[in-house]
């Protein structure tokens, strides 16, 4: 069954890279992985001298994680942590002068605001709703603050919602009803409350309601976030992202609105693109407007634009439009007319500088940097920079004075001095169409020149997504490697940082010349002579799932597969997925319009041919790829008496994110490679 289309492997790129330096340590264990401490969000004081950041920490025994704010000297220094040990503390922003820390706080009771004295050091509660609040900001005249909360759309006041909150709590029954779509999304029912944009005065008071009685979410749910909402440069007003109308669920057509500070009647700023905005950003001078887009329509993946509004006269202009990269996180700089921004580019994230015309120049490509910050003169960023090989942790970096980021954290420190991790090492070979396609490698702690090990082959998600040269808090490569197997990444047809044509390839061809490429990738890293390409297995989850389903109806070269939330009936997970413009532009049409592509690529026609050994993973909480998808996959290889082993979590939903479900999860995941190819048995 093995395809005569990889007969283009001759051609494949088989030189491997320099062997890396051993530190002469050991492998990581799972219990190291999952207590590891995690940086984010790192925010530089509007002065430069400060740079507050969250630390997440993990108790497994009690099941649990807790983030808590830390405070350094942008120079280097000792941190000290701000946020109550008791309560902990995150999404800190500074005050425009510096004075102030405000944050989220949310130990006990719902999210609350709380506002951090540097002068006094110490925090105080500045609101306290039923609904609780998230992703508090700053106004830029420090007059007021921004923030969310989900609340029931016709409910005038806190008061109604603490009641209506009580009522459905005591209902004797849990039953659920529904007249529209997405009644259910990611991981949680529609309960009839909305994310809505608050504002609260800095010294406290009453918060007003700025979409009161709107049926929408702002941010648009699951994935908004604070960088969703801006205050204007002159405090008067808010520009926010939402999606509106009841199609919701099968475009994907959000916009930028724009609210006064006291409420009232919204303004659309974007209503003649057709495609998603998001991500708005008022320049410091007032005159302009830069946000996010995505030109088609209905297309999640499409490339993201960095536009800019000139709020005078409505022109709107694509600052990127000679740049085929996706823009991540951006910021302006304050003469507002330059703008600084990562992009995924190959396989890390890299810093880029461009001024509105579009002059885009690259300003730090070390590493994979991600979440930036700007200090008040725009001279110093803080961001969080990882590798495969090594955690995140937050760094400081004088733009004009270039040179080396300096390391403000030292985060995991004594146990990365005693475990071996490799760094990535790039690879490439020939694919479909006679494309060049990419990936990256990792060697086992466990490496000797010499010997051979296994090979594990895993396939990303998305599917338009990548993996990158960073240090993955769930599918980590280094723990994949860990058991003493060489474990490549590999980024076929539909990746991203390959450019935007490489992306759009995948769509409407789910098992056509990305299986190619991922064939071809594979007997690619078999060639190398330090891989025994008699033992090698695959895993993926998602649409590396589905690709692990595809695989097994059509080749047998696997010892061993691995699908974690794989899709598995194209029709059936049409009828049950939830974000329905996701199929419709992959599949170009709902099934009963256009079937072509429905058939033509669902894994579960080809299930006859299923031989490999299968761990099946999924969550029941799971409405991205409902769970059935999972359970058809594993009755039709026992039903067919194939080796294979489900692994279902009734409270957890596409990813795995409970400390004791993830330490089942990696025991399950390297007790199915053991069985099928041996632990550390180098050759």
């Amino acid at each position: 069954m093995r395809p005569a289309i990889l007969s283009c492997l001759a051609a494949a790129l088989l030189v491997p890279a320099p062997l890396p330096a051993q530190n002469g340590g050991r492998a990581i264990t799972i219990d190291e992985f999952l207590s590891l401490d995690r940086v984010s969000d790192p925010q530089i004081s509007p002065d430069g001298q400060w740079v507050v950041y969250q630390v997440t920490t993990t108790d497994l025994n009690a099941n649990s994680r807790t983030s808590n704010l830390w405070l350094v000297p942008a120079r280097g220094g000792t941190p000290r942590q701000i946020s109550g040990a008791r309560r902990g503390g995150r999404h800190a922003r500074w005050s425009p002068d510096g004075g102030s820390i405000a944050y989220v706080t949310s130990r006990a009771g719902p999210a609350q605001v709380q506002v951090f004295s540097m002068t006094r050091g110490r925090a105080q509660r500045l609101v306290s709703l039923s609904t609780g609040a998230a992703g508090v900001i700053w106004s830029p005249t420090g007059t007021h603050l921004a923030f969310v909360s989900d609340v029931f759309p016709d409910c005038p006041d806190d008061d109604c919602n603490a009641r209506r909150l009580e009522a459905a709590g005591e209902r004797p029954s849990g039953a659920r009803a529904y007249e529209e779509l997405l009644f259910r999304h990611w991981t949680t029912w529609d309960d009839g409350r909305r994310s809505h944009l608050f504002v609260v005065p800095a010294g406290g008071g009453t918060p007003v309601d700025l979409t009161a009685g709107k049926p929408y979410h702002v941010p648009p749910a699951p994935f908004g976030g604070s960088a969703d909402y801006a205050f204007t440069a002159d405090g008067q007003a808010l520009v926010f992202t939402a999606k509106v109308g009841a199609d919701g669920a099968w475009h994907t057509n959000t916009d930028v609105y724009q609210v006064p500070l006291e409420g009232g009647e919204l303004r659309n700023l974007t209503s003649g693109l057709r495609g998603a905005e998001r991500h708005p950003s008022p320049s410091p001078d007032g005159r302009s407007l830069a946000f996010l887009s995505q030109e088609r329509a209905g297309f999640e993946s499409d490339r993201w634009r960095l536009m800019v509004r000139e709020l005078t006269t409505g022109r709107v202009r694509e600052v990127t439009r000679d740049f085929d990269r996706w823009v991540s996180d951006y910021l302006w700089l304050p003469n507002s007319r330059e703008l600084v921004f990562t992009a995924q580019d190959g396989h890390r994230n890299v810093v880029y500088r461009t001024n509105v015309q579009g002059r885009v120049e690259a300003l730090l490509r070390w590493g994979n940097s991600s979440q930036l910050s700007i200090s008040g003169d725009g001279n110093t960023l803080a961001f969080v920079n990882d590798a495969i090989d090594r955690p995140g942790q937050v760094y400081a970096w004088t733009i004009n004075a270039g040179g080396q980021p300096r390391r403000l954290t030292e985060l995991n420190d004594e146990l990365l001095q005693q475990v071996q991790m490799y760094p990535a090492e790039q690879i490439s070979w020939v694919g479909a169409d006679g494309n060049t396609v990419r990936g990256m490698l990792v060697r086992p702690p466990q490496y000797e020149r010499g010997k051979r090990y296994p090979l594990l082959v895993l396939i990303h998600g998305g599917p338009q997504g990548a993996w990158r040269d960073n240090f993955h808090s769930r599918w980590n490569a280094q723990m994949f490697a860990a058991p003493g197997y060489v474990t490549v990444l590999l980024n076929p047809r539909g990746s991203t940082g390959f450019g935007q044509r490489f992306v759009d390839q995948i769509s409407q061809d789910w098992g056509g010349r990305v299986y190619i490429d991922v064939m071809a990738g594979v007997e690619h890293a078999a060639r190398l002579r330090f891989v025994d390409s008699t033992r090698i297995a695959a895993a993926g989850g998602s649409y590396g799932g589905y690709m692990i389903n595809w695989i097994n109806g059509h080749s047998d070269r696997f010892d061993a597969l691995i699908s974690h939330a794989g899709i598995y009936n194209l029709e059936s997970f049409y009828g049950a997925t939830e974000e329905l413009w996701f199929p419709e532009w992959e599949f170009s049409a709902p099934p009963w319009e256009n079937r072509t592509y429905y058939e033509q690529w669902s894994p579960h026609r080809f299930a006859q041919n299923f031989q490999t050994p299968t761990l099946v993973i999924h969550g029941a909480l799971d409405f991205r790829v409902p769970d059935t998808q999972g359970l058809e996959t594993f009755t039709a290889l026992r039903r067919q008496g194939v080796p294979a082993r489900l692994l279902y979590f009734p409270d957890e939903g596409h990813w795995i994110n409970r400390p004791q479900n993830q330490l089942v999860w990696w025991s399950e995941v390297h007790g199915w490679l053991d069985r099928y190819l041996g632990q550390t048995a180098a050759q």
